[in-house]
């Protein structure tokens, strides 16, 4: 069974990058794209609708790697 879902986690992992090929990029590339989506005029209200709180939304690996990138924050 272990294998079973090993294998199943494996083939799962490797759809993710066809169907979503953004995941497939690195995290640094990922966290600059993420600054470039900063709004350009000085500070801004917190919205959830708004960079960056809206990418901490998107999947686990855009939460991440956007918690991770102080620069947005």
């Amino acid at each position: 069974i272990s294998a079973l879902e090993e294998k199943r986690r494996a083939i799962f992992n490797s759809l993710n990058g066809v169907v979503y090929p953004i995941l497939t990029l690195p995290p640094e590339i990922t966290s600059r794209i993420f600054v470039h989506c900063l709004p350009h005029h000085g500070r801004v209200r917190p919205s959830l609708r708004c960079a960056p709180l809206v990418l901490t939304r998107i999947c686990g690996k855009w939460r991440a790697v956007a918690l991770s990138t102080g620069e947005l924050w």
